[in-house]
């Protein structure tokens, strides 16, 4: 028996309880004596199921532990006291009023009694203790429920609401209110949400309401609202009708959530659908017509045609099937359809021979076979009977579409797409982490010219600052994966960049490689970022080298092609630029994934996965490509396809050194973080110049407006309400000649935004921003 069931006796004296103990025992349950209230307390702590008090035990203070653990009893329990009371004595004076008050849950039984009866007063105080702790048990899955419900609708992104039906007022949660486009602290009322469905779907949306409400039914709906900044979004809106005890409908509690993208990929999923349906279409009006054609026109149709008997020998071999398998037509007339394919394509086609002589015309189906002439292909493939002119089956006819190209330009696009939205997930990380390195790397630096000059306080701020130096190298591999990283193009001579690299790639891949040239001679240049070019041939020849362990051949070339010899899609003339290797290679799967972000094949902390997703974002970024070529045993080949320039190489000029220096000056610094923007006045107030803080396009607005004195305008571009863009046109027009640095986690702004201002990524170190401050200045003077 469990210490929860036990049953706990209390006396006055050593032995006084030993016949109740002991009848107790002899009835199942467990049983403990004491003489010390405080003894009792104790016990009752770890768990008991009811307690036995004599009476004789009732009087002084005795009791006041107990009191006490009774008054703070958790809300579910309401523990038993049995009080053994003698006849001719009864319960002490002055208890019997307050007893039960005290100790709440009390019965009280008479000596000397009879065992049965003991046995039964306690049994049923144990089975209302039972019922007490199936009460608490029953709490704790009701709290754990609810602890649940508010995790699934946290990790769902679902926002929860609830409206009083008769007073028309609207409670929801934080994200409830995101879904409609407002901030956690903002008001959101009924008014307010009916005002916010677009005007298409307000009708419908309150028939529906109306008809939940009056029907009891649960409420299902999508529909579209508009935000606070004009944008358009889909909602998906849940709820049930909670009537009151009466039976009337009282609340509507549901939850919502934005669907917006879901829908745009339906969208975008129902235009492929009704394209594929209408070429499928267009493809089945071009077979049914081709079946009324004679065996002339059978020959000189733009399909695959093969016509054969009841014994499967082939009549018909047009011109079509010559191209697609490679076979003349003298070596298949005559010849059984299945022995003219391999076994295994043989039993891919046997079934629809056999139902095509059975007068079946099968569907319009996908196949892959090998032929001589093209490897593997894709086909469109239908077969049917031929009927001669009684109406006789005498053969049957399959048609043969190749479909290879059009089959691969579908699994590029889903590959394109994918890598689409991975790119923009991955830049909008490598967005908000730039903006957090921005704080850190600039508190650093502050941080340590404050500091005293101790070589290990110093040694921990360099630590510090090379970690946030590393976090900015990843968030630019993302950006580059992203096509977000700032690039300067320019007309490079690719052949000079890789003798200028000859060296390094020496020292970085070691003896046991052998690297071999093959540059084309009077090659033009080519409109790349020379830089990130170098880190993305390094990248490539480092995997390279990490694919050969026991050491190889690297073979890096250079010639000039035309972009529509790529098959990526490019048009006009290109350099590749080629990084081959004799390593184990990669399978189909493994190259599938090669450029997807943080995919790696290196063991676990070798490599970070970004090296082929970093050059496959600048190809792309710089209007070119990368293609990848490998197979088992076979080595690996990346190409990087880049666009030639039309503008010759430009000839290196000395730059005057910048100026970091400014006269004091006052600078109005907006950013919508505030540990962004307090970071940013630290360092500018750092370098002597006086600050103002805005949190808002709006707020640096009223200050320009003011009146006071502004000399500069530092912004940050993404804020809610108003970008940096719009802030700058609006502050040019209060102070026309205003400087304005724009600064941004961001290398490029949205489509459709476009600006001369001076920008300045995201980190930045003091000195950067002491430079743009100084030049911007410098204009003004």
């Amino acid at each position: 028996m469990t210490s929860s069931e036990r049953a706990l006796i209390l006396v006055s004296a050593e032995g006084d309880g030993d016949q109740t103990s002991q009848l107790l025992k002899n009835a199942g349950w467990a049983a403990e004596t004491f003489t010390h209230a405080d003894a009792l307390v104790e016990q009752l702590h770890k768990g008991a199921g009811v307690a036995l008090l004599a009476d004789e035990t009732l009087h002084g203070d005795n009791l006041r532990p107990l009191f006490e653990w009774v008054a703070n009893q958790p809300s579910w329990s309401d523990f038993p006291f049995i009080v053994l009371t003698r006849r001719d004595e009864g319960i002490p004076a002055g208890l019997d009023n307050g007893l039960e008050t005290r100790l709440g849950n009390v019965i009280f039984l008479e000596r000397p009694f009879h065992p049965q009866a003991l046995s039964n007063v306690v049994g049923n105080a144990l089975r209302g203790r039972r019922r007490q702790y199936e009460a608490r048990r029953y709490l704790d899955d009701l709290r754990e429920g609810e602890q649940s419900l508010q995790t699934a609708l946290l990790a769902g992104r679902m926002g929860s609401w609830e409206l009083d039906i008769t007073e028309q007022v609207l409670h929801g949660s934080d994200q409830f209110k995101a879904c409609y486009g407002r901030a956690a602290d903002e008001r959101l009322l009924y008014a307010d949400l009916i005002a916010a469905i677009a005007s298409p779907d307000i009708q419908r949306v309150q028939r529906a309401l109306h008809d939940s409400i009056s029907t009891g039914a649960d409420l299902v709906i999508e529909y579209r609202v508009i935000w606070p900044n004009g944008t358009e979004h889909w909602l998906d809106s849940r709820a049930r009708v909670l009537p009151d005890r009466y039976g009337r409908p009282e609340t509507l509690v549901g939850v919502v959530s934005d669907i917006t993208a879901r829908r745009n990929a339906e969208a975008e999923r129902e235009k492929l659908l009704l394209a594929l349906a209408t070429e499928r279409e267009r493809t089945q009006q071009a077979l049914r017509g081709e079946r009324a054609l004679s065996g002339l026109l059978l020959t000189s149709v733009p399909a695959g045609i093969v016509a054969y008997d009841s014994d499967f020998r082939v009549t018909i071999w047009n011109p079509v099937m010559e191209r697609i398998f490679g076979l003349p037509s003298p070596a298949v007339l005559g010849r059984p359809l299945t022995d003219v394919f391999s076994r295994d394509q043989g039993d891919i086609i046997e079934p629809r021979l056999r139902d095509a002589l059975a007068g079946v015309s099968g569907p319009i189906e996908e196949i892959e076979l090998t032929t001589i002439a093209a490897g593997q292909v894709m086909l469109e493939s239908q077969h049917a009977p031929l009927r001669g002119g009684d109406g006789q089956i005498v053969g049957g006819a399959a048609f043969f579409r190749d479909i290879t190209d059009r089959h691969r330009a579908e699994e590029q696009l889903r590959q394109a797409q994918k890598m689409e939205t991975i790119g923009q997930l991955t830049g909008g990380v490598a967005h908000d982490f730039n903006n957090l390195l921005a704080a850190v790397q600039g508190n650093l630096e502050l941080l340590a010219k404050r500091l005293p000059d101790d070589p290990q306080i110093r040694r921990f701020i360099d630590g510090a600052l090379q970690g946030a130096q590393r976090g900015a190298s990843l968030t630019a591999r993302l950006l580059a994966f992203a096509r977000r990283q700032e690039l300067t193009p320019e007309p490079t001579d690719l052949a000079q960049l890789l003798e200028g690299m000859r060296g390094l790639m020496e020292r970085s891949l070691g003896t046991m490689v052998t690297i071999r040239y093959e540059l084309a001679p009077g090659l033009p240049p080519a409109r790349v970022d020379p830089n990130q070019l170098e880190l993305a041939i390094l990248n490539l020849a480092v995997n390279a080298r990490d694919a050969m362990p026991e050491g190889g051949e690297l073979t890096i070339s250079l010639n000039q092609m035309d972009g529509s010899d790529s098959r990526l899609g490019l048009s006009g003339p290109f350099l590749r630029l080629g990084v081959a290797d004799t390593g184990s290679g990669m399978d189909a799967e493994t190259l599938k994934s090669a450029i997807e972000p943080f995919f790696s094949t290196k063991e676990l902390g070798k490599g970070t996965g970004l090296g082929l997703s970093m050059v496959h974002g600048l190809a792309v970024q710089l209007d070119g490509a990368l293609k990848l070529i490998s197979a088992p045993g076979e080595g690996t080949t990346a190409e990087l396809w880049l666009p030639v320039s039309t503008s010759p190489v430009t000839e290196l000029r000395e730059m005057p050194l910048e100026r970091t220096e400014a006269p004091a000056s006052t600078i109005l610094v907006v950013d919508d973080d505030a540990l962004i923007n307090m970071n940013t006045v630290d360092m500018v107030e750092d370098l002597g110049h006086t600050a103002l803080e805005a949190y808002s396009g709006k707020q640096a607005l009223e200050i320009l407006g003011s009146g006071q004195q502004v000399d500069m305008l530092i912004t940050d571009y993404a804020m809610p309400g108003m970008t940096g863009v719009e802030l700058a046109g609006k502050a040019r027009q209060l102070r026309p000649g205003l400087p304005i640095l724009l600064a941004t986690g961001y290398a490029d702004l949205p489509s459709g935004t476009s600006t001369d201002l001076p920008r300045l990524a995201k980190p930045y170190q003091q000195t950067d921003l002491a430079t743009q401050i100084a030049r911007l200045l410098a204009h003004r003077e």
